[in-house]
């Protein structure tokens, strides 16, 4: 009788396994470590996804153990805490430049509390495009990217978003993502908004992450990027192993009222030089 069920359930455990443990797993690495294809792998992430029990991404999988929840229903949650966050990173925004808001409860904190006249607002995000139509100060100029609907998102993703943002040069990029994980990286909800995301990061001079306490250590859908990539994260407050990553890789770190920003030194002597 053919031992290949038994091994193909050896590697499933193994599979799930990894994802409780990491939240998410690569194609590559899980080939190496069980020393198959990763044609095998690709199958055995399907059969799992079938069951209900992984969610396939671009390059890997993630636990299917979150729900995707509204952007109303996301705006609601730990409030006060995106509001703080938001109102600490308007100190970034100087006159003159362009910057990009992301979809996210956080990001449209972001955007109602922005204030500045000269810039230029680049988003994709529904009610962020509403809020500066509503409020917009004199001066300020919004171009909302165009691109395929995602109801529940509220944003607009997919080949035409992509395109315009590659022929952008962005001052700074203000992300908001669903989770924020030292293994996982940064994640987002859907592939399509992954690939917006980072064709964000690779347009902007530098990309600011806006995330409340509550985002540390979850892994809820593909990567975005890793908090290396980042050049600022501002948040309420902070895990101490996810500040020494920062400070190991000169991301600045900002945080709510009654703690001082931390900055590695070549943060710091990069900001003098800005003054």
């Amino acid at each position: 009788m053919s031992t290949t069920p038994r091994i193909a359930d050896e590697r499933h455990r193994y599979i799930l396994k990894e994802l409780q443990e990491r939240g998410s797993c690569k194609v590559a690495e899980l080939a190496r470590a069980l020393n198959v294809s990763e044609m095998t792998i690709h199958r055995d992430l399907a059969h799992l996804a079938r069951q209900n029990l992984l969610r396939k991404v671009h390059g890997g999988a993630v636990l299917r153990n979150y729900i995707e929840l509204t952007f109303a229903d996301r705006a609601v949650q730990n409030h006060e805490a995106k509001v703080a966050v938001a109102q600490r990173a308007q100190s970034l925004v100087r006159p003159g430049t362009s910057l990009y808001l992301s979809p996210g409860s956080t990001a449209h904190e972001f955007a109602l509390a922005l204030a500045q006249e000269d810039l230029h607002v680049y988003t994709n995000s529904l009610p962020t495009a509403t809020a500066l139509a509503r409020s917009t100060p004199q001066g300020l100029r919004v171009t909302l990217l165009g691109g395929d609907l995602v109801g529940f998102v509220e944003a607009l993703v997919g080949p035409a978003t992509e395109a315009a943002l590659a022929d952008l040069k962005l001052s700074y990029a203000f992300i908001a993502v669903t989770g924020v994980s030292l293994e996982g990286g940064l994640t987002i909800y859907t592939e399509e908004e992954a690939r917006v995301i980072r064709a964000v990061i690779r347009a902007a001079r530098k990309t600011v992450l806006l995330t409340d306490a509550s985002k540390f250590g979850q892994v809820v859908g593909p990567q975005v990027g890793h908090l290396e990539d980042m050049h600022v994260v501002v948040s309420d407050t902070m895990p101490e192993a996810y500040r020494r990553r920062c400070e190991q890789h000169d991301v600045e770190v900002m945080l709510v009222a009654g703690e001082p920003p931390v900055m590695s030194p070549a943060a710091a002597s990069a900001a003098d030089q800005r003054n």
